[in-house]
């Protein structure tokens, strides 16, 4: 009987004693990934000038203004922002690069925590890409205004989106880029032209995939052909 007890009274402490160990390794893998999550987060601002007002806890910078956050270097003439809620408004001279995009825009309003920034006034984005023969094929987007989540690469375009391709003009009036499918949603009066063939195709949606140049449109289709 006394065997029976103890043979239990160990199975029961081994079962604890694996479950405690089980909680106490995912608690500490679960802090080092918030560690790393809170070193990679951190934001450096530089600038000529800074002014802190305690009443709106708001800081303004002015005079080559450089932030970085990341992989992500922005620079600028001012940014005003807001420290509680980490939303930023940014002009002048506005440039964002990381990796191999670069964007350009007269105003910029940055959410800093959910890494969105978004561009508006005539903005440019260049995306330096090559093909399969490592020649460049670099990617141009023109709009109004430009939504870009920096961690996911995700954007959205509106307003006269005009997109160039090497071989391509696309125009639209709103432009969805996924980076993990390579693929860009066009909406609204779209058309695809040919810079050299002469060929056009219109519709009211359409996907253009940009590995492999496929091209699907539907509503009110049209298409032309330039002949010799």
């Amino acid at each position: 009987m006394r065997n029976y007890k103890s043979m239990y009274f160990i199975k029961i402490f081994t079962i604890l004693f694996s479950l405690s160990l089980i909680i106490f390794l995912s608690f500490c893998a679960f802090a080092q990934e918030e560690k790393k999550e809170a070193e990679e987060s951190v934001v450096n601002i530089e600038a000529n000038n800074v002014t802190y007002d305690k009443s709106t806890d708001k800081m303004i910078f002015e005079g080559n203004v450089i932030i970085t956050q990341e992989d992500i270097t922005l620079t600028a003439r001012e940014a005003d922002f807001d420290v509680d809620k980490k939303i930023g408004q940014i002009k002048g001279d506005i440039k964002l690069v990381q990796s191999d995009i670069t964007i350009t825009g007269e105003t910029l309003e940055a959410f800093l925590n959910d890494k969105k920034y978004v561009f508006q006034e005539k903005v440019i984005l260049i995306q330096e890409r090559k093909d399969k023969e490592e020649k460049e094929d670099n990617i141009v987007w023109n709009c109004n205004m430009l939504e870009i989540f920096t961690d996911t690469r995700d954007l959205t375009a509106t307003g006269e989106v005009k997109i160039f391709k090497k071989d391509y003009i696309i125009t639209a009036e709103k432009a969805i880029y996924n980076d993990k499918e390579q693929k860009i949603d066009l909406i609204g009066k779209v058309r695809i032209e040919e810079k050299e063939g002469g060929r056009w195709i219109t519709g009211d949606k359409a996907i253009f995939y940009i590995e492999t140049e496929r091209l699907e449109v539907e509503g009110n289709v049209q298409s032309g052909i330039k002949l010799d």
